[in-house]
């Protein structure tokens, strides 16, 4: 399931078998609620990720598709569903070729860049058809590379299909100023779910338009007063300062070095807001509207401790230099797969195989370097 696609982030080897966990009430039992569990060790996943780190480098680059497979088989091997685990089958040797193929496209475009501005952008419009290519070929990828007892999930969304919720959406968006940017996420996410499918089920979403542009909203009024509000604040300190400072009231000038820090400081607690409650609310659903089958799902995040793990993570990452990045992302995926429950109204025996047809990973590769969202 997620990352970009599948309801996990990369990760190395899975256990060989699962822990001893408390059992389950009766009332769980008997409505065949079963909780996700995570059992990634912070300690264990950072061995992986220096080593992981320390070969990319060494290898320039080469080694990274096999780090990026070591990482996503530890951390999908550590998500539990019942006694069963999940597990990540890429090859690295494609998404090395994936890469490959991405950098003789990538190198052209740099090119373009630091000959002329208007080339670089004629060269990005050029490559815009691609998108929906990009999109289908990545969460086809991701999908059919993640696995639970055995079965592979699968996506079967189509080029035309993706092209109407991203590089159409997005201008659609441009040229609303945004209003119906919520709409075009709801669209986007009914597309990715409708379209994947575990074993011989399809998923189905019940979500409505309505919530998005709640939560869009909320989150565009709370930034806006956060970020007038705290401007503000800052310009009368900086003011007062230079006031109380200065021999002549009139002639005292504001300290604009003090100015700008303090707006970057509004700017960053700002997006540390988006991040957390935007973010945290799709998420949640997202996920509550999605079906599979006869099962539902329910995840259940607080928006302050969402809040919480998004700052102490940002700050712990600086201020080590980057070396709790492991840590973070293990904290990030305890407390959210923890939050994950599956409402089971469907023998798991029941699922069969699927069709799956191979596909190569230069689509999921080009996802990530573009930043695409492509995962739920």
């Amino acid at each position: 399931m997620k990352d970009d696609a599948g309801p996990v982030d990369p990760g190395g080897e899975s256990p060989a078998s699962p822990p001893e966990f408390p059992s389950q009430s009766a009332a769980e039992t008997s409505s065949q609620t079963r909780q996700l569990r995570f059992t990634g060790d912070g300690r264990e996943y950072f061995r992986i990720w220096i080593v992981n780190v320390a070969l990319t480098l060494l290898t320039l680059g080469i080694y990274s598709a096999w780090a990026k497979v070591r990482a996503r088989r530890y951390l999908y091997g550590n998500v539990w569903l019942g006694d069963d685990a999940f597990d990540y089958t890429a090859n690295p040797v494609a998404i090395l070729r994936g890469r490959v193929v991405l950098l003789l496209v990538l190198v052209p475009v740099s090119l373009a860049q630091r000959v002329s501005i208007l080339y670089y952008y004629a060269a990005l419009l050029v490559l815009m058809p691609l998108v929906p290519w990009v999109v289908v070929r990545a969460r086809s990828f991701h999908m059919r590379n993640s696995r639970h007892r055995s079965l592979a999930f699968d996506f079967s969304g189509r080029y035309w299909d993706a092209a109407v919720w991203y590089p159409l959406s997005w201008a659609a968006s441009i040229v609303t100023l945004g209003l119906v940017r919520p709409l075009t996420v709801f669209g986007r996410d009914r597309f990715l779910v409708t379209e994947s499918s575990f074993g011989n089920r399809t998923f189905g979403f019940t979500g409505r338009p309505g919530p998005y542009y709640r939560m869009y909203v909320i989150t565009a009024v709370v930034v806006g007063v956060l970020y007038v509000g705290g401007v503000f604040f800052v310009l009368l300190v900086v003011v007062g300062r230079s006031m109380a400072t200065g021999a002549d009231p009139g002639t005292a000038a504001p300290d604009m070095g003090a100015f700008m820090i303090g707006t970057l400081a509004i700017v960053g607690l700002v997006m540390l807001f988006v991040a957390a409650y935007l973010r945290t609310r799709l998420l949640c659903y997202r996920w509550n509207s999605s079906r599979l089958g006869g099962n539902e799902f329910s995840l259940t995040l607080s928006f302050p401790t969402m809040l919480w793990l998004y700052a102490s993570n940002a700050a712990a990452i600086v201020t080590t230099f980057g070396l709790f990045i492991p840590f973070a992302r293990i904290r990030f995926l305890r407390y959210v797969v923890g939050e994950f429950r599956v409402l089971q109204r469907e023998d798991p025996d029941a699922y069969e195989a699927g069709d799956r047809q191979s596909v190569g990973a230069t689509g999921a590769e080009a996802a990530g370097e573009f930043g695409l969202e492509i995962g739920i």
